[in-house]
């Protein structure tokens, strides 16, 4: 029997496999070491009953860092290193912003989240033990959960928090904001450019209610020097801007696989409607 020559599969023939092939459950993440605050103090209590005496171990407004130092907990499973870290200040170049909705449901004890993302005009996936339970833009997701503040303002339960990528101590970080230290950050962002310049990052005593507790605070301390701190920014922007990219190509995907899947489900329902005419 002759053998005959095969035939390399031709670009149409590639695009319908890249179709019909499952998505990447996730885009490119990042994996950076995390930079804290403490926003209330880190307690242990000692004894119990009338002698109970509660013992603060780490202040409120105390920053840290989080990072994979190999270490494993009684169950083999990996745990970060938290590195407590002295004074009450922190001084750092902040070269990038991004966001993230995130809600707490207290009857599951779960977080609702997105992924990171950039723009609100972007459709997300908002997941629940890893499953997507919804899609939709930043404000789509946010009105259903809708909620009265104690003024009596429409606000949402799902809230948006601001991510923040700090170069300290010539290391790059994640930091992740509480809201009111988020809303601390935009005003700061508003007045000066924070890539541009150093930040000493602090903290406030604040109460709402019954609630106390730090928040922080952004002041400029001066502009970064124009040898080796611009070109740390800069390699640290361009990075960021490289998985910036990646995670608006993987929702863009996920948002158009979305659209067609609907589609086919409604062409389905026709085929079905008239086949029963």
């Amino acid at each position: 029997m002759s053998k005959t020559k095969a035939v390399t599969i031709s670009e149409e023939q590639i695009a319908e496999l890249n179709a019909a092939y499952p998505l990447a459950e996730e885009s490119n993440r990042l994996q950076l070491p995390r930079l804290g605050m403490l926003s209330k103090d880190l307690t242990e209590t000692i004894g119990s009953g009338k002698s109970k005496q509660i013992k603060v171990i780490q202040a409120s407004g105390t920053f840290y860092t989080e990072k994979d130092e190999g270490e494993v907990d009684e169950d083999g499973k990996k745990v970060w290193t938290k590195t407590f870290i002295d004074g009450e200040e922190i001084e750092g170049m902040i070269t990038f912003h991004r966001y993230q909705l995130r809600r707490y449901d207290a009857s599951l004890e779960k977080f609702y989240s997105t992924p990171i993302y950039d723009l609100p005009t972007q459709t997300l996936p908002l997941y629940l033990d890893k499953q997507i339970v919804m899609r939709g833009t930043q404000q789509e997701l946010q009105d259903k959960y809708p909620k009265l503040s104690q003024k009596g303002k429409k606000t949402s339960d799902l809230k948006k928090y601001v991510i923040l990528y700090v170069l300290y101590k010539g290391e790059m970080y994640q930091m992740n904001p509480s809201v009111s230290s988020g809303w601390a950050f935009d005003a700061y962002k508003r007045k000066i450019n924070p890539s541009t310049v150093i930040t000493t990052i602090g903290s406030v005593e604040e109460t709402f209610g019954d609630n106390t507790y730090r928040k922080m605070t952004f002041t400029n301390k001066r502009l970064i020097n124009a040898d080796d701190e611009f070109a740390l920014v800069k390699e640290s922007q361009s990075t960021l801007r490289d998985v910036v990219e990646s995670d608006q190509k993987y929702l863009s995907t996920q948002s158009a696989a979305q659209i067609e899947s609907a589609k086919g489900d409604a062409e389905l329902d026709e085929m079905v409607k008239n086949a029963k005419m």
